[in-house]
């Protein structure tokens, strides 16, 4: 038993290793095209001989707000820095209002459950009212027949007597 738990862990630990080195091979990969494409521009930019690359360069480090950059490369860079900024500050803007959203409608629905509720409230009240009243009503049609009864009771006794005297 053992034997097996320690080769489960080993075989965890390989797959941890192989995903860490997966992801330093993809690293590596990608700094590889990055140096490619750096040097194939280079290359392309030696064999053009009417175009101006010192100018070019020049004009590259000057950042959208007219402010010299050290290097061409930190002008990229910083720009990129400023969009992913940018991105993640429209993001967290994003959430808050897809929040604000849902809460909005989260309150919407709580407020139509409530007033549903109260409508089923007030129905089942009218309709305890209705009972109520069906059933005074009822008493009363009872109090009635019975009197109507009584009444015909003393009617009939009264002819009977009236036969026989």
């Amino acid at each position: 038993m053992a034997y097996q738990e320690n080769s489960l862990t080993t075989v965890g630990h390989l797959k941890k290793i192989a995903g860490k080195n997966k992801d330093e091979a993809d690293a590596l990969t990608l700094a590889q095209a990055v140096l490619s494409a750096r040097m194939d521009a280079q290359v392309m930019a030696s064999t053009d001989g009417d175009a101006d690359y010192a100018s070019e360069v020049v004009d590259g480090r000057i950042d959208t707000w007219g402010n010299i950059q050290g290097s061409l490369g930190v002008n990229v860079r910083s720009g990129q820095n400023r969009l992913q900024e940018a991105l993640n500050v429209a993001q967290i803007l994003l959430q808050a209002e897809i929040e604000a959203v849902s809460e909005a409608r989260l309150e919407n629905t709580l407020n139509i459950a409530e007033a549903n509720e109260t409508r089923r409230r007030e129905l089942a009240k009218e309709e305890e009212d209705r009972t109520s009243d069906d059933n005074s009503l009822q008493e009363q049609i009872n109090s009635l027949s019975e009197a109507v009864l009584g009444i015909l009771t003393i009617i009939s006794e009264n002819r009977e007597r009236q036969k026989g005297g």
